[in-house]
């Protein structure tokens, strides 16, 4: 089984559980984990919904968009297109159920797909790459692509290298036979440059568990 397909399939299983992250009427054990290892998750959708545009009309791409948190949150802030690609079927079903359900159907567009083999020369306003770059072994086209998409700001997460949590996160997927990485500062500023960003078009910002990288299109 090869890396990408052991990470969609990872996914697929865990879209449910993953999802749960986001709610808040759960099991006290659970509330009690997520909030203590996976905060950082909650605390980007509210970075985002902070650094997006604030008048309307805008768009939004989120790249390895899962359950569309994002994409429902942002379209209830006002962004009149958000568009969700994430390559696990299951997370799709649920961002298009939640979209339904908080009544932004019309606004949200999801598809199963791969990044890299979206066919769209579109650009949007704010282009969102959460929890995305845990999972590549080559981020670097991956970034190039995102900032050829980018018509305002790119927010994307890099899980550091030092943190207490990463040898959790290891064992975590060792076990599941899954792939994730880690980033030093220096590489995620070495990605930023090697994607074209010149000095002045970007800032990486320390966020607890992960570096954000803030860029201009």
């Amino acid at each position: 089984m090869g890396l990408k397909t052991r990470v969609q399939q990872h996914f697929d299983e865990d879209s449910v559980r993953f999802d749960g992250i986001y709610e808040e009427r759960k099991p006290f054990f659970q509330r009690f984990v997520d909030s203590r290892i996976r905060g950082v998750v909650l605390e980007r959708l509210k970075l985002a919904r902070a650094l997006a545009p604030a008048r309307a009309p805008w768009s939004v791409l989120d790249v390895g968009c899962g359950s569309g948190r994002y994409d429902v949150a942002l379209a209830k802030d006002g962004a009149t297109r958000a568009v969700g690609l994430d390559f696990a079927p299951r997370m799709i079903d649920i961002a298009r159920a939640d979209a339904r359900k908080s009544g932004v159907e019309e606004r949200c567009e999801f598809h199963v797909a791969e990044f890299l083999e979206f066919d769209s020369n579109e650009r949007f306003d704010l282009v969102l790459a959460m929890g995305y770059f845990d999972y590549i072994a080559d981020p670097l086209p991956h970034l190039q692509r995102m900032l050829a998409h980018t018509e305002g700001h790119l927010l994307a997460s890099f899980p550091k290298r030092w943190e207490w949590r990463v040898p959790i996160r290891l064992v975590r997927f060792a076990l599941a036979r899954g792939f994730v990485r880690f980033y030093t500062r220096a590489q995620v500023l070495q990605l930023a440059e090697g994607a074209g960003l010149a000095a002045g078009r970007f800032y990486v910002l320390d966020f607890g568990r992960d570096y954000i990288l803030i860029a201009r299109g």
